[in-house]
């Protein structure tokens, strides 16, 4: 599912631009037997993005980048940063 997700998403974002989070519950993904295909899908969605623009980051990279954008790029954006 990660790899099919990743493959739709880099076909979609050649209109727009995309995120695709990943999360990994350690009561699901804790099990050893899911480290395997995992590991597969985690290659597959690095070795792409070598190829194509894909930004590997965090939530809080994202939200820094965002506030540097100029003021009405951002739907419901304030006019400054919070805190």
């Amino acid at each position: 599912m990660i790899v099919d997700g990743f493959d739709e998403m880099i076909e979609q974002c050649r209109a727009q631009p995309l995120v695709m989070t990943l999360s990994l519950h350690p009561f699901v993904m804790g099990q050893p037997f899911r480290l395997p295909p995992l590991r597969k899908a985690l290659k597959h969605c690095v070795e792409h993005s070598k190829r194509d623009r894909v930004w590997w980051t965090t939530p809080g990279a994202v939200a820094d980048y965002c506030y540097t954008l100029p003021p009405g790029i951002i739907p419901g954006e304030g006019p400054t940063k919070p805190g």
